[in-house]
């Protein structure tokens, strides 16, 4: 299946509503899945001429789809700020999330184009920024992508983080809903 632009929205009607802060959201995802890792993007070791957002990627697509009853039907998120097209042209509408911009001031900080695919879609996204949220229609696992960390947040089955944390290559860590385990990393 090819990757299509959604102009109905509402299969992201249930992330949107989730009851958590919008920075948790877009870092690992909604809350209320069994697990969360963050896989770092970014080598421990300057000197490291590994790439792991391409590594980190080829694990996804692998471990991905064994973990999901729908993985010819996911859905894919790309943050219309981000400053390239995404793999193909988006549909006009948006994906608002809301959030607390200052004390008492909510507001919209990001707005998503909305896409739907297969997992294997994932490889559309090699040599740009990877989709900023991936989700299966049956809602089995979260995957973001927020410009601003330098690690991919996943939340799932403690099945899918340990075979995450497991795999080969990448510098994988398991991770609370709690932002103060994360934030600041």
């Amino acid at each position: 299946m090819t990757l299509r632009p959604l102009s109905d929205l509402s299969p992201a009607d249930w992330f949107v509503r989730a009851k958590a802060d919008w920075w948790t959201k877009v870092c690992l995802g909604p809350p209320g899945h069994e697990a969360y890792a963050r896989l770092q993007l970014v080598p421990a070791d300057d000197e490291s001429d590994v790439d792991l957002g391409l590594l980190t990627s080829t694990v996804l697509q692998r471990a991905l789809p064994r973990h999901t009853a729908t993985p010819d039907e996911c859905l894919f998120g790309q943050w219309d700020g981000c400053g390239w097209e995404p793999p193909v042209p988006p549909a006009r509408e948006t994906v608002p999330l809301t959030g607390q911009v200052a004390p008492g001031v909510h507001d919209v900080v990001r707005t998503y184009h909305l896409f739907s695919g297969t997992v294997a879609n994932l490889a559309a996204w090699d040599g740009g920024d990877p989709p900023h949220l991936m989700w299966p229609a049956d809602r089995a696992w979260f995957v973001t992508k927020d410009v601003d960390p330098d690690w991919v947040g996943v939340g799932g089955t403690q099945s899918l983080i340990d075979e995450l944390l497991a795999a080969d290559g990448i510098d994988a860590a398991p991770s609370s809903y709690d932002a103060s385990d994360w934030e600041a990393r």
